[in-house]
This record gives structure tokens, C-alpha cells and sequence, in this order.
């Protein structure tokens, strides 16, 4: 009896440590099920962003096709004798007797010619703004609801376009182009994409860059070349997060070894705003890019070897139906001695729908085709890998709604665990106290109400031409536009960046309108929040904050010194094998370009892909 009362003690003491693991055992089980729970969630939540952004992004490019492809089909109707045989243009006739010297046939080919080029414009309008409110409705069926970023951009955007003062004013755009009044058209289209009659104005689910009519651009006016160049940066959303995250190598341009060079008094210079002019001849959400040209040298360069031939022959039928103006009149009669049909040449009457300079070969807009390749199922198919000016590009920004992100486990984990260790670091100390640096940095810049995570994607219809050897050429090579476009595809987003503003990120836009031109007014960073109004202040503080810190000497220089420091390097002995030195190899600076894999080379990757 005496052994069991003096064992019993110890039996409590062992039931007592049980109920402490078991404890900490449904701690972790607990935490374990937060975690998959959120894991789960994330998962679906991306699923249904991303097919909704795929679909949207698909679904605009389509019909920006299908604007292409009209656009081209009218071109084609001036390319052949339609104009001049069919009595619904009020020309009629048989070609052998048109264009006898009459300089009323000349003027009824040039009107009938300028009616269809004023069609063209319109479907450039009424196209792309169909395929963007059909992109809305596509988000929608996949769950998304109704942005209010982005419904209140395009707000605004209705509402300058009402104005006067840029769209309205002739003296910055025409307010007519071949007779078509774009502007109440355009802004009736915009309304409805919006919510219509409604007036609820939530139609828009999913954004995209508008590079629009009196869009502001930011300009430093020293005659010092470093201002103008940080106001560039400033612009640069990847370099504000590169400055959250402190990522060294994105921002070297920006740490010189000699400090003074661009961070003066007011470094950033005298900022001003000026607004964007250019002509406007379609939508300028999801533009096709085309442009009105009257002369000659468009069907010339069509015709040339066969191009036109061939896109006529793409229908079955339609080649008994169209003949070309070039087999009936020689292009050159004009002024021609040995003049063969006595006809003048109707072509430089016409008027044409042409592609503008955002068309272009992947060669001349800088492309590494071969580095992209490794990122791709397969090499750029010929006669598709260009630079297309019409592209369907999409965004959302969606709250990160996680479990962990709402009770802030990431934040307490950082405040509680910083990755910092004493002493010298090496190895994976080292890496990992950097790591832990560069979160808390993130942490700071993003942990408000208003972190979002952004999915996008980016697609594009696709065509090409043969000419008469079956050779493939790029559409534009035509000049003009022609129905060749039979295909859409996703593809990278950083492959063709859309420029323009981004209509899902409120706080950037304010950022860029009211922000920096503010900032550009006062001689000290801090003066800026006396001049914004409170509510845009808050919205952009945290942009306020990281310039605030890349105007700190002692944060600029400690990134100096760490694209400074040694990365690798050997020691030299002397013939006795005793250490007499050092040498540095490499610094860190020198493999900011490698692949984070750790082999090395200067081959970029890209910035994303989707």
C-alpha cells in the first residue's frame, strides 16, 4: 500500500503532461485545418477568377475579330468593281464605260467610297465596345460581380466624354471623320456598358488599360536629365513594389555610388500634367487600331504578289462574284502615253481602312522570340508572331478574403519571428534573414483594407496572308485590312503589354492624377497630404510612404551596399600557402540578372506569364 501511494503522484504528474500534448496536439490539428480549409478555398476562389478572366479576355477578342474581319470585308467591296457595278451605290453601269472622263463618276465613287469608310469607322467604335460589354457578361456567368474601381473609371470616362473640354473640343480631336459624328454615339454605348437606363451603373466586372483621350502624362520641366528620369519610375507600379519589397536589383538605376547625383533638393522635380491628344478613329477600350487613308499605293501594296488574290479565293464563291479594279483598269492610265483603256484610274478616289504603327513584327517591336520559346508548348507559328495593335487584355483585383489574412497569422508570425540571427551570417542564415526583411517590407506596404490579389489575361485574334508562292505573311503587310483573322488565342500577358490606365486599381489611378502632381508643387515630400483632399490622401499613403523612403539617404545607400557587396570570390596565397590577399570575383549586382535557379547567365525571364 505504502509503494502505490507513493507511486500514485506520479501518475497524476504523467496524466497531466498527456492533457498537455493532447492540447498542443489539437492545436496543430486545428491550425492544420484552418490551413487546408484555406488552401481549399484559394484554390477554388482562383479557379473561378481565372476561367472568368480567360473567358472575358477570349471573349473580347473575338469580337475584335469580328471587327477586323467586317472592317476587312468593306475593303474588299472597294478593292473590286462592287462600287461601280452595283446600282446601290448610284454609279451602276458597266465598267468598260465608267470613268469615261466624267468628272461625276469620280465624285459618286469618292462618296460611295467614303460612305463605306465612315461603316468602318463605326464598327471600329461598335465592335470593340460590344466585345467589352459581352467580356462583362462572360465574368459574370463565371461568378464574378460588379467592380466598383472599375464601374467608377469608366464613369468618369462618360463623363469626359460628354464634355467639352478634351473630347468635345475640336481644336484636340475632329469631331467628324468621313461624316460620322463618333462623340454622342460613343458616350450612348459607354451608358449602356455601364447599366443603361438603369442607372446603377455596375455593369463592369472585369477592367482593362485604357489609354484614353485626355489621359494625364506626367512630365518633370527641369532641363536636368535625373528628374525627368525618377519621374518615369514614379510612374512605374513595379518599382513602387519593388521599394516594398526591397528588391535591390530592380531599383539599382535608381542607387548610384554617388549618391548625389539624383537626389538633390526636390529631386523629382517641377512635376506637371498634361493630357494626352491623338486622333480618335474607334473605341478606345479594346481598339483595333486602325486607321482612314485615301490613295493608290493601299491597293498596290495588297496586290502585291498575289496577297489579294488569295484572300478573295478564301471564300468558295466569292471569287466569281469580286473582280479586282486592277484587272479591269490599269493602275497606271493616268498621264500614260500608251495608254492601253483609255479609263482613268479610279483607285486614288478610294478610301481605305488601313492598319496603324501598333502593327508590327515582333523583331521591330524588340521581342526575343528565342527566349520566349522556352517559356511556350512550341516556337511562334510563322506569320503569327507580330505585335498585334488589337489585343483583349483583362484584370481583376479581388480581396484576399484567406482566414489567415483576416485574422493577420502572416503579420504576428512576422512581428514574432523576424528571421534574424546574431553574430556574422552565412549561407542560409543570411539568405533567410533577407528573406524575413524583404516580407516584413511587403507586409508593411500591403497590410491595409484594401490588399487585393490581381489575376489578368491577355488574348488576341490571328491571321496571316499568302502571297502567290504560298509564302506567309504577316495581315499588316497589306496595309490595308483584310478578313484573313480566323482564330483567337490566349496569350502571355507580359509578351504584348497593353499601356493605358488600369481601371480595377482606384488608388494607383489617384495616385497618378492628384498624387504626383501634387507631389510636384511642394519642395518637401510631407507637404503633399496639406494639399490632397483627406479621402484621396488615405487611398495613396501607402505610395506616399515608399517615396518618403526611397528619399531616405540611409535606405538607398544600404541597397548600394548590397549590390556592392561580394558574391563570390577566392583568396591568394603565397608560395608558402599562407592567405595575402583577397579578390572579388562577383558582386551581387552582377547576378541580378541570372535565372533564380542559380545558373547563371544574363537570360531574362518573363515578368509574367499569366
Amino acid at each position: 500500500m505504502k509503494e502505490l501511494r507513493h507511486l500514485r503522484p506520479r501518475f497524476r504528474r504523467e496524466r497531466g503532461q498527456t492533457l498537455i500534448l493532447g492540447a498542443m496536439a489539437m492545436v496543430i490539428i486545428l491550425v492544420g485545418i484552418l490551413v487546408l480549409f484555406d488552401v481549399q478555398r484559394v484554390i477554388r476562389g482562383k479557379v473561378k477568377v481565372m476561367s472568368a478572366i480567360d473567358s472575358a479576355a477570349l471573349t473580347g477578342a473575338k469580337w475584335q475579330q469580328n471587327t477586323l474581319n467586317l472592317i476587312g470585308e468593306m475593303n474588299l467591296v472597294k478593292a473590286c468593281t462592287v462600287l461601280i457595278t452595283d446600282p446601290a451605290y448610284q454609279i451602276g453601269g458597266d465598267p468598260g464605260s465608267f470613268l469615261d472622263g466624267s468628272e461625276n463618276d469620280r465624285e459618286l465613287l469618292r462618296t460611295s467610297a467614303d460612305i463605306l469608310t465612315q461603316m468602318q469607322i463605326r464598327v471600329a467604335f461598335v465592335g470593340p465596345l460590344i466585345g467589352f460589354g459581352a467580356a462583362q457578361q462572360a465574368a459574370k456567368n463565371n461568378g464574378l460581380t460588379y467592380n466598383e474601381s472599375c464601374n467608377i473609371f469608366l464613369n468618369e470616362m462618360l463623363n469626359d466624354i460628354s464634355s467639352e473640354e478634351y473630347y468635345g473640343n475640336p481644336d484636340i480631336v475632329s469631331q467628324e471623320y468621313y461624316g460620322f459624328r463618333w462623340r454622342e454615339p460613343y458616350a450612348d454605348m459607354v451608358a449602356e456598358i455601364l447599366g443603361g437606363s438603369s442607372g446603377e451603373s455596375k455593369g463592369v466586372a472585369v477592367g482593362t488599360n485604357v489609354d484614353y483621350l485626355g489621359m494625364p502624362k506626367l512630365i518633370a520641366d527641369k532641363s536636368e536629365k535625373p528628374p525627368v528620369t525618377v519621374v518615369n519610375y514614379l510612374q512605374n507600379r513595379t518599382v513602387m513594389e519593388a521599394i516594398a519589397a526591397e528588391d535591390w536589383c530592380t531599383l539599382r538605376a535608381l542607387l548610384p555610388n554617388d549618391d548625389g547625383i539624383y537626389y538633390q533638393e526636390k529631386w523629382w522635380g517641377n512635376i506637371r500634367l498634361e493630357r494626352s491628344t491623338k486622333s480618335l478613329e474607334g473605341s478606345e477600350i479594346l481598339p483595333v487600331h486602325i486607321t482612314a487613308y485615301r490613295g493608290e499605293d493601299v491597293y498596290n501594296r495588297a496586290d502585291e504578289k498575289g496577297m489579294l488574290d488569295e484572300v478573295i479565293r478564301r471564300l468558295p464563291g466569292r471569287e466569281e462574284k469580286l473582280k479586282k479594279l486592277g484587272t479591269v483598269y490599269d493602275a497606271y492610265d493616268k498621264d500614260d502615253p500608251n495608254d492601253t483603256d483609255g479609263k482613268d484610274n479610279p483607285l486614288p478616289e478610294i478610301s481605305w481602312a488601313t492598319f496603324d504603327n501598333d502593327w508590327c513584327s515582333y523583331s521591330e517591336y524588340g521581342v526575343d522570340k528565342s527566349g520566349w520559346e522556352n517559356y511556350l508548348r512550341g516556337p511562334f507559328q510563322e506569320g503569327v508572331d507580330y505585335r498585334s495593335g488589337a489585343l483583349s487584355y483583362f484584370s481583376i483585383r479581388v480581396p484576399d478574403e484567406t482566414i489567415l489574412k483576416q485574422f493577420q497569422f502572416k503579420r504576428k508570425f512576422a512581428e514574432d519571428h523576424p528571421f534574424r540571427f546574431g553574430g556574422n551570417q552565412s549561407g542560409m542564415g543570411q539568405k533567410i534573414n533577407q528573406y524575413g526583411a524583404r516580407t516584413e517590407q511587403a507586409l508593411d506596404y500591403f497590410d491595409d483594407d484594401s490588399y487585393y490579389i490581381t489575376f489578368d489575361a491577355t488574348a488576341k485574334p490571328l491571321g496571316y496572308l499568302k502571297t502567290e508562292e504560298g509564302a506567309i505573311r504577316y495581315p499588316f503587310i497589306a496595309g490595308m485590312v483584310l478578313p484573313v483573322f480566323d482564330k483567337v488565342t490566349l496569350i502571355p500577358v507580359s509578351l504584348e503589354p497593353v499601356y493605358g490606365m488600369p481601371m480595377d486599381d482606384r488608388a494607383w489611378i489617384i495616385y497618378i492624377t492628384k498624387y504626383l502632381p501634387a507631389l510636384g508643387t511642394v519642395n518637401d515630400i510631407d507637404d503633399v497630404q496639406g494639399i490632397l483632399d483627406p479621402a484621396d490622401f488615405a487611398m495613396c499613403r501607402k505610395y506616399h510612404n515608399l517615396i518618403k523612403k526611397l528619399d531616405d539617404l540611409s535606405w538607398r545607400l544600404r541597397g548600394r551596399a548590397w549590390l556592392n557587396a561580394e558574391a563570390t570570390g577566392h583568396d591568394v596565397y603565397d608560395a608558402f600557402g599562407n592567405v595575402i590577399g583577397h579578390v572579388t570575383d562577383t558582386t551581387n549586382e552582377d547576378h541580378c540578372d541570372d535565372w533564380g535557379s542559380g545558373s547563371g547567365g544574363g537570360r531574362y525571364g518573363p515578368g509574367k506569364l499569366h
